[in-house]
């Protein structure tokens, strides 16, 4: 129990994405805090490709978590993670072992820079 507490090092921010739409009846998006956690950031793999001269690097991790019911009902495309200027797009959510005890989400951080 105690390996598991030492690897949640890493505090993020849970933000949730409020859109509104103004009086053009075009959207825009803010975002609103839901709360910090600590949690255990594991990178998976890295990769790096061309796409119309530009290179565009996609780092998917997963992101580990005791169980909260403010965060257990994420929608991956209206919620994202926080750490500094690090934006985490959440791609999907699994309750492990369906015992509210942790939460795991894939998600995505990356870049792409114009040559």
């Amino acid at each position: 129990m105690a390996k598991a507490k030492a690897r949640l090092r890493t505090k993020l921010m849970f933000q949730y994405d409020t859109r509104t739409k103004d009086t053009d009846g075009f959207e825009t998006s803010d975002w609103t805090d839901k709360g910090e956690r600590f949690c255990a950031v594991e990178p998976l793999q890295g990769r790096e490709y061309w796409d119309a001269h530009a290179v565009l690097g996609s780092k998917p991790l997963r992101v580990r978590t005791h169980y909260d019911a403010t965060i257990a009902d994420v929608e991956p495309d209206r919620w994202r993670m926080l750490q500094g200027a690090t934006v985490y797009d959440i791609q999907s959510l699994v309750n492990e072992d369906m015992g509210n005890r942790w939460l795991s989400f894939l998600c995505t951080t990356g870049t792409g820079v114009l040559d």
